[in-house]
């Protein structure tokens, strides 16, 4: 897959990658970007280009690591992903809840529904306890915010929402494989999308954390045991 560079049309990104545009919001970019290119944009909006092209190649492609995340800093990788945290709680919960609610409520005659809604509320507090340890403790510590007594490997192993993508894939598996019963067509697509986009958001942004933030933190913590080095992917 070919990469993006700054003399790249953002347009051009867009239309490729629709799945990006949840990203580029997150780093300062909204729809109505014009012909101009990736240079052009991030000059306007005072965006350092060589993170919004780090986090979109890491995110579009599985097989891109950045050459050198140097050029930028923490501020901007932790201020990323706090903006991902905060649509994951105020956005795309909220939107596969309410699709949620109504599906059950819209669905008549017998089915396992209520099944579903446990898997949803395992992987909603799974979500829930991993923003809170990058809210508390994670980023606290990566902007330097408090830098005592602290086990850096243990903070590091937890950098990663992995958790996560093992509950959504359990929910998932059971919408697949084992909803019986009647249910209303048209609101289980809805949710089963929403779910999927949600796991392909999570997933692109734990690369983005494997590969752009790990790195930075080894840089900065010194050179981690080759335990730590193993979570890396």
């Amino acid at each position: 897959m070919a990469l993006y560079n700054g003399q790249s049309r953002l347009r051009d990104v867009i239309f490729s990658h629709p799945a990006v545009i949840p990203v580029i919001n997150r780093l300062g970019v909204r729809l109505g970007v014009g012909d101009g290119t990736i240079a052009d944009s991030c000059r306007r909006l005072g965006i350092d280009s060589s993170f919004f092209l780090a986090v979109v190649n890491t995110y579009i492609n599985d097989d891109y690591f950045p050459e050198d995340g140097s050029s930028f800093g923490f501020r901007e990788t932790v201020d990323y992903l706090m903006k991902t945290d905060n649509d994951y709680l105020r956005l795309q919960i909220p939107n596969i809840e309410r699709h949620l609610d109504m599906l059950m409520t819209r669905s008549r005659g017998e089915n396992n529904l209520y099944l579903l809604r446990g898997f949803f509320h395992e992987l909603k507090r799974e979500l829930e306890s991993c923003i809170a340890a990058d809210i508390e403790n994670l980023f606290p510590v990566l902007l330097g915010e408090d830098r005592g007594e602290v086990s850096y490997s243990g903070l590091l192993e937890g950098a990663r929402h992995e958790g996560v993508e093992e509950k959504i894939d359990d929910l998932l598996s059971f919408f697949v494989m084992h909803l019986k019963g009647e249910y209303e067509p048209n609101l289980c697509v809805a949710v089963v999308t929403a779910i999927f986009a949600l796991r392909k958001d999570i997933r692109q942004n734990n690369r983005i954390r494997s590969r752009i933030l790990l790195p930075q933190a080894e840089r900065l913590f010194g050179n981690l045991s080759s335990n730590e080095n193993s979570i890396r992917k």
